[in-house]
């Protein structure tokens, strides 16, 4: 009797090392929170380092400021944390209420940033205006459609708008990129930093869309192999 050692099937594949679900959750608070922490330290140094300012109000923040740093901390934070499928599925029940108080964060940071954006406008262009308009705008839309997706129990559009407004909730940390190298490039202009604005919102919303074509096409796909292997 010859043994023949078992060979691997022809065209098998190997199999797919998987990232750690920690990774993108920690990316995405990372980088959210890196325009808040860098806010924060400059009010700091500016009321350390010159007391004349400190005392005259540089260093402070008015309320719509703060109410938009809380909104936008907690939803970052929770938000990101909604991103790790393995999370989901062992603590469903503190999914549904971290995603709930991270609806409330992102609600505060939308209308906060539209009270800010009325409150800013005659130190802003009426281009920077209209974006942060429309940003804070589409993520309040985002947020409400998402919600009531879920409602709904429609799983797929309430993941797609979810990632459309933290996106959106993502865009100044995405400008500080784009403003640090732009304005190297293009100077600090009326017109440029306005644009440089917009170009955070841009990428964060293209990446966006990116992501959830790319997850629609995988799961028809998926589901298309195992009827094939069914069948078999």
């Amino acid at each position: 009797m010859t043994l023949h050692a078992s060979r691997p099937a022809t065209g098998a594949r190997p199999p797919r090392r998987r990232r750690p679900g920690w990774l993108l959750p920690a990316g995405l608070i990372t980088l959210g929170l890196l325009p808040i922490v860098a806010n924060a330290l400059r009010r700091i140094a500016l009321a350390v380092g010159a007391p004349e300012a400190a005392s005259a109000g540089a260093g402070a923040m008015s309320l719509p400021v703060v109410l938009h740093v809380l909104g936008a901390t907690v939803f970052v934070t929770l938000g990101a944390l909604q991103f790790s499928a393995g999370f989901r599925r062992r603590r469903p029940t503190w999914h549904r209420i971290a995603g709930r108080v991270a609806i409330l964060g992102a609600l505060l940071a939308a209308f906060s940033g539209l009270w800010l954006a009325f409150a800013t406008l005659p130190d802003s262009s009426v281009l920077l205006f209209a974006f942060r308009l429309l940003a804070a705008t589409g993520m309040a839309v985002s947020i409400v459609r998402g919600f009531l997706a879920i409602r709904h129990r429609k799983l797929p559009q309430h993941r797609a708008w979810m990632i459309r407004a933290f996106a959106l909730g993502l865009g100044a940390a995405t400008q500080v990129f784009t403003l640090g190298f732009g304005e190297l490039l293009f100077g600090k202009g009326e017109l440029s930093v306005a644009l440089l604005n917009g170009a955070g919102w841009a990428i964060n919303l293209a990446v966006a869309e990116w992501a959830i074509r790319r997850r629609a096409a995988r799961v028809p796909s998926r589901r298309g192999g195992a009827g094939a292997e069914a069948g078999r």
